[in-house]
């Protein structure tokens, strides 16, 4: 069972609560003072005034323990505020943005309140002075090129609704010695595997509150709490290979993640399949058939396809920068048995929490409850932030903030994948062994864990006695979005899996199991490396 801990009591609870509620107004206060004098002051000879001004505020509490073997490694406590000016000069329609770098990057500022003023006040001015710049070159830019009227008439910049938001700080569990313990006690079940290099055990709690003030009017303050344990494995195979290995779980509450038995079980079956990979013979012939993607593998590879459906804008001075999907709006771009949507504002989905929910994005924009991208295989939307594109001019709040690289990406919430052609577990394995019987094929493959184009778990099943034999090596050169569009199927249970993207939670609900009707399956020459050549040691008196 879950370890159970008393924290403080109810009435200690609610004066911490009132303070964090007092702190959290205050910092709104501060960025909003500043940014009102900014807009009526900052002006640089015949340069325009700034028009629009966002500042977005990151306070975050982090732990981070590193064990290996069953000894703690590293402790890191960090305690950080990190800040980010948006200043934008011009208007709605036409100004600095998409347009070199707009050195927005988030940068230390003062932990105390007291303190914000004035490196709210410098960033701000050192943003206005490099966008009034960016914005003459870029008008200067504009009047040497040919547009044509749908890119003149495209605004630079979505205009919205200004959101209120102001949501306590929440509660984590980052008590070290419990997380000590935790990655101690789990790190050290790799003692009893010899064959096993390097591994190591990870714990991170984050607790974060960000802050999103404007001149619209928005003023934000939500919480954002994320667990994660790691464990990460490395060996080197029979005929020379390095491989490693890593397996992670990753929620936004500490009553979602596992007890430590929970996850030392867990870890136990990870490092016996991963055993079993460094003694599996390499692949050593290609294949081209059916191949059958399996639980955790199926949110991998549509994890790793997901960036297509993010529109991106083309620079204005370097041609070929955007994403191209969009001009396939309306057309089919998967089988027409799938339809995929993003749930990023919805908390919950058939009674189970959705860790990638969040109710409003970095740039102040609400995310849909359910917005529909497929639909019966055909593009209907595309993940945007305030940057309109041709094709979809309008914001569907998806501009998030990345933890690990501090900056603002397009990256989805929560990603419903559904199938209108679905099968049983057991039919959808006949299914897959009688497409490779009708190419007279002697086995088929199945994949139950992928990274991208490069499975960790792969094994031939073959067709005479259904029997399964693991393979190394493997690479799946042609897997992307277009191999969608040949599928047989897909299992008619539902997988959950939640991951991190650049430190923001993204949860995947999507089928079981789904059927390719034909992939290549090839040698993975980039894992094949040079066998090291270790001299024996000469023992001296």
């Amino acid at each position: 069972m879950k370890m159970k801990y008393k924290f403080i009591v109810p009435l200690l609870l609610m004066m911490w609560a009132v303070c964090a509620s007092a702190q959290k107004n205050e910092v709104i206060s501060v960025i909003k003072k500043e940014i009102d004098r900014n807009m009526e002051q900052l002006r640089i000879d015949k340069l325009k005034p700034p028009f629009f001004i966002n500042y977005n505020l990151i306070d975050t509490k982090r732990l981070q323990i590193n064990a290996v073997l069953g000894s703690v490694a590293v402790v890191r406590e960090h305690n950080l505020r990190n800040g980010a000016p948006k200043v934008l000069v011009g208007d709605y329609n036409r100004n600095n943005t998409n347009f070199r770098n707009p050195y927005n990057y988030y940068r230390y500022v003062s932990r105390e309140n007291s303190g914000l003023t004035v490196p709210v006040w410098a960033d701000v001015d050192r943003m206005y002075k490099n966008a009034a710049e960016n914005y003459e070159a870029k008008m200067a830019v504009i009047a040497q090129q040919k547009l044509d009227e749908e890119d003149l008439n495209l605004p630079d910049f979505d205009k919205v609704e200004s959101v209120s938001l102001i949501i306590d700080p929440a509660k984590t569990m980052s008590e070290k010695a419990f997380w000590e313990n935790y990655a101690v006690k789990s790190s050290a079940i790799v003692k009893k595997y010899p064959d096993i290099l390097e591994s190591s055990v990870e714990v991170v709690v984050r607790n974060s509150m960000q802050y999103i003030c404007n001149t619209e009017n928005t003023e934000i303050a939500m919480p954002d709490t994320y667990y994660q344990v790691r464990m990460h494995l490395s060996t080197i195979t029979g005929d020379g290979q390095s491989i490693d290995q890593s397996l992670q779980i990753a929620h936004t509450t500490f009553e979602q993640m596992p007890a430590l038995q929970q996850f030392i079980d867990t870890c136990e079956i990870f490092i016996r399949k991963f055993i079993e990979l460094s003694q599996a013979p390499m692949l050593q012939e290609s294949y081209c058939g059916p191949v059958l993607f399996e639980g955790q593998a199926v949110p991998e590879i549509l994890q790793s396809q997901i960036s297509v459906l993010y529109a991106r804008r083309a620079s204005v001075e370097r041609s070929g920068s955007g994403n191209n999907m969009e001009m396939m709006k309306d057309k089919k771009v998967m089988s027409r048995a799938l339809s995929l949507k993003s749930l990023s504002g919805t908390e919950s989905y058939k009674g189970k929490k959705l860790d990638g929910y969040y109710p409003v994005d970095n740039e102040g924009v609400k995310p849909d409850k359910e917005l529909t991208l497929i639909e019966n295989g055909v593009l209907k939307n595309m993940l945007n932030g305030r940057t309109p594109t041709k094709k979809f001019p309008r914001s569907n709040g998806h501009c998030r903030h990345t933890f690990d690289s501090h900056n603002n990406q397009i990256i989805p919430g929560n990603i419903l994948c559904t199938s209108n052609i679905t099968f049983s577990p057991v039919e959808i394995r006949k299914k897959l062994l009688a497409a490779a019987k009708e190419e007279d094929l002697e086995y088929a493959y199945v994949v139950r864990n992928s990274t991208g184009t490069s499975p960790r778990e792969i094994y031939r099943v073959y067709v005479s006695d259904g029997r399964e034999e693991r393979v190394s090596g493997v690479s799946l050169p042609d897997l992307n979005l277009k191999s969608f569009k040949r599928i047989v199927g897909t299992s008619d249970q539902e997988y959950f899996y939640t991951t991190g993207a650049h430190g923001a939670l993204v949860t995947y609900i999507v089928p079981d199991a789904i059927l390719f009707e034909e992939l290549e399956v090839t040698k993975n020459n980039a894992q094949l490396k040079a066998p090291f050549i270790v001299a024996k040691p000469e023992v001296t008196k």
